[in-house]
This record gives C-alpha cells, structure tokens and sequence, in this order.
C-alpha cells in the first residue's frame, strides 16, 4: 500500500481510539487508562505474531537500542495525552496533539528531506494554531477552565514527544526490524515503561482512582486496539521516504475525532480556539498535499 493509503487508515484508526480514550481515562485515570490501552494491543499484536509464526524479538543490539529511545518517548507521550484528555476538552487537546505529525516533518526536514515552500507555511500555521487553541477564552456563554488550560500544555507535550518518537520509529527502527515487528517492541517496552510509571505513581498516591465499573475497561480496550493498529500501519510506512506524508495524514484524525466532540459530545468552544482547530486542520491536511 502506498504511504497515503496507509497515512489515512492511521487517521481513522486514530481519530476513534482517541475519542474512546477520553472516557477512559476519566473514568481510570490517565496512568491506569493508558496501561489498559497498551495492554490490550500487546495481547493482540502477540496472538497475530504467534499464528504467523513470526519471530518475536530482534537479534540485532543497535535496534533495541533504537526500540528503547523510542518506547521511552511514546510512554511520555502516551501518558501526557491521557492526562491531557482527562483535563481538557476534547476539541481542542485532539487537534494540538495532531500537530505531531509537523513535529515529524520538521525532524524529517533536518535529517536531509526535502520539503516545498507550502509545507513549511503549512507547518508555520500548525504552531499558530496550537497557540491560538491554547489561549484563555472568556466570551458569552463559554469560558476557559483552568483545567482546561493544562489540558491544552499537556497536549503539545504530547505532541512534541510522539512526534519525535515517530521520527525515531522510521528513522532508526523500522527500516531494522520491519513495521509489525518494531509496532509489537514498542507497544511491549511502553507498557513494561508505563507499568514502572503507574507503580511508583501509586506509590505517591496522586493521580489515581479507581476504575469506574467495566465499561471504562471497555473504552480502554477499545482504544488501546485501534491505536495499536494506527501505530501499525504508520510503522509500515515509515522507512520508505514517505514519513512526513504518513504521519502528517495520519494526524489528520484530528478532524474525525474533534468532529466526534463537537457533535456528540456537545463540547463548546470559544471564537479563537474555533480559529485554532480550523487552521490546525487545514495545515495539517496542507502539508500532507507537499
């Protein structure tokens, strides 16, 4: 499959995972959300693995060490998105975390591909509106919550984190190991990584509740398949000269999933941060047309 064919499934794949995610995480908490998630594609990505006959583990040092830097950046990140949904409203953490597909470009961009005159205004816009979302609102009818507002700066955590670690993913890793291989490494060190984070969490006793009876376990499960296979497929496309269009398109499920808030959630934004979503989804959707 092409690099779009697979940037798009990873869109939609995305944009659902991180609509059941919210629930999830504010019904378990951000930590004990994500550890579920991760559980669940770990489970699946093993099961496809063993009836394929696949090997499990590479032989090769260099790509464990590549697996470790990324699983470490995709943990920071994973957690810093779960935090950010358990604070933050949907419509706007879902954009500013999709902008990690400029933060891939960039790095792309760094390391020697070459990108047109579109894709960086296109990447210009993506910062502008991650300020735009992230601004105090304070208009008729609506008003930003302070809780809201960190929401919003853990979501560009979150977005500078992952989409680092998607450059790591096709830079380093998958072009060693192969997509689906390098996915099941990931998602197998990030939860042995959030596992050590949730323990010495716990240990502190912030941050933590308890699970809101089995449907929070439902939304978790849901979520951690359907990112699993959006890391997947991005991971099948990454190393082929094509990183900036997969991730970039592949952060175009920001347009699902805050179309998801907006309509079924009922959740309401304020004029500048309306500004901030439609630029954040028109650069995107312009630097994947590079």
């Amino acid at each position: 499959m092409s690099g779009v064919t697979l940037g798009l499934l990873a869109a939609l794949a995305w944009g659902f995972a991180d609509y059941l995610a919210q629930p999830a995480s504010r019904r378990m908490g951000a930590m004990r959300a994500s550890f579920a998630a991760q559980g669940f594609g770990v489970a699946a990505l093993l099961a496809y693995l063993l009836l394929s006959g696949q090997h499990l583990f590479p032989t090769d040092a260099v790509a464990w060490v590549w697996a470790l830097g990324a699983s470490t950046l995709m943990t920071a990140g994973g957690l810093a998105f779960y935090q950010s949904l358990g604070l933050g409203q949907l419509a706007v953490v879902a954009p500013i975390m999709g902008s990690y597909g400029a933060v891939t470009t960039a790095l792309a961009w760094l390391s020697g591909e070459r990108l047109s005159l579109l894709t960086g205004l296109s990447l210009l816009g993506v910062l502008v509106s991650v300020v735009l979302v992230s601004l105090p609102q304070k208009t008729e009818g609506f008003e930003s919550t302070p809780a809201q507002l960190r929401g919003a700066w853990w979501a560009i955590c979150s977005a500078v984190t992952l989409g680092t670690c998607f450059f790591v993913i096709g830079y380093g890793l998958t072009p060693r190991v192969g997509g689906v291989q390098a996915t099941w490494i990931l998602r197998l060190c990030t939860l042995v990584l959030t596992f050590v984070t949730l323990r010495i969490w716990q240990g502190r006793r912030t941050g933590m509740r308890p699970a809101d009876g089995p449907g929070a376990l439902k939304y978790a499960g849901w979520s951690g398949l359907l990112s699993t296979g959006a890391i997947l497929v991005t991971a099948l496309g990454l190393g082929r000269g094509e990183d900036s269009v997969v991730t970039v398109l592949g952060s175009m499920s920001i347009v699902l999933t805050t179309l998801l808030a907006l309509f079924l959630n009922r959740e309401r934004l304020g004029a500048v941060q309306w500004a901030g979503v439609a630029l954040a989804c028109l650069s995107t959707a312009l630097v994947g047309l590079r």
